[in-house]
């Protein structure tokens, strides 16, 4: 019997694009951000230059590693997948093919300029050579068939919070493009109180715009204006949602609980089987709220190539370097935050 060949790994071109995501469509470790569109949103809104290397064995695809290429005084140069959103890394058939494409990334560091690429993968991959850091995991939800089933799960103190905000005359609405100023209004609102630069309204219309029949937006209104909101994205049958936030001036109110169920309740309606509430640090006060819809931890390793004389990066928000920055973006006003927050969030990985 022949064995098979050697995979050969190169840079994706813009004609690869078809089969790159057929190739992701079918992979059982796939999310929705190692699509092909999410580099074409972030260079189209922020001037990134995507890196995605495809693996080919027999002309076949057999493995995917979709980077983008970030760089800037503070950060240095990097290749990151996936920034902004928390996971991505390499999809592979099998040990060989990952081993061929980080054996690739490698040698994309000095072509890139970078000194090393940080690699968030939510499943296990042949690590070996590789750098790594743990600290993160991600919350993940299986779904019922049934949103009465979840309500049932969830226990009487959850059922009891998603039922306040409406009682007090808080409203939620499912939508698209047209809920986007709402969404994004409560969404800055909410990275400036926690002393983060906010994304760009464009950045969630074009993944609108390419990806409508996987994108969606949800808004919780109070008194006629949007109080809460989330933006969602799915593939297969996980919904992820990369950006989400509920005024903190309103939380006794309990909005984030009635934003979240019907996220929830409509994913099942949409038929999603799994809901992923991004990544979280343990015991933290996010990874309580995700727990308490049911949510259980899933590793999330971050991997390093690293190029020659580099150690691992120093980038964590609690680092005492970023705190004075931290402090002062809280107390900037909104509309100054929501204004100067993508030209500073392009650069963080």
């Amino acid at each position: 019997m022949l064995r098979p060949m050697r995979p050969t790994v190169r840079l994706a071109a813009f004609d690869d694009r078809a089969r790159w995501n057929g190739y992701v469509e079918a992979h059982p470790h796939a999310s929705v951000y190692h699509r092909w569109e999410w580099g074409e949103v972030f260079a189209d809104v922020y001037g990134t230059r995507a890196v995605y290397l495809l693996a080919l064995r027999d002309g076949a695809v057999c493995g995917v590693l979709p980077m983008v290429r970030l760089s800037s005084a503070a950060f240095g140069t990097q290749l990151v997948s996936l920034p902004y959103f928390g996971h991505g890394g390499a999809l592979a058939d099998d040990d060989e093919t990952y081993a061929a494409l980080f054996e690739e990334c490698r040698a994309q560091l000095p072509r890139t300029g970078a000194s090393r690429a940080e690699l968030r993968h939510a499943h296990a991959v042949p690590s070996e050579g590789l750098a790594a850091r743990d600290g993160k995991v991600l919350m993940r939800l299986a779904l019922p068939g049934d949103p009465e089933a979840l309500l049932r799960a969830v226990g009487p103190k959850a059922r009891a919070d998603i039922r306040r905000p409406e009682k007090e005359g808080m409203t939620a609405h499912v939508g698209g493009a047209e809920l986007l100023p709402e969404y994004h209004a409560v969404y800055a609102s909410v990275m400036r109180d926690l002393g983060s630069p906010c994304h760009a309204p464009a950045v969630f219309a074009e993944a609108l715009r390419r990806m409508p029949d996987r994108c969606w937006v949800a808004v919780v209104r109070y008194q006629g204006r949007p109080v809460g909101g989330g933006f969602l994205a799915g593939m297969g049958g996980t919904l992820e949602i990369p950006c989400a936030g509920s005024l903190h001036a309103l939380a006794r109110l309990r909005g984030n609980m009635l934003l979240y169920w019907t996220i929830l309740r409509e994913a099942i309606g949409r038929g999603y089987t799994s809901f992923s509430f991004g990544r979280s640090t343990e015991d933290s006060g996010t990874y309580a709220f995700k727990k308490n819809w049911g949510a259980v931890p899933v590793a999330l390793p971050y991997h390093y190539v690293l190029g020659a004389g580099q150690s691992l990066p120093e980038l964590r928000p609690d680092n005492p370097k970023f705190a004075r920055a931290v402090a002062a973006w809280k107390r900037l006003p909104v509309p100054v935050a929501t204004a100067l927050g993508p030209r500073i969030v392009r650069w963080i990985p």
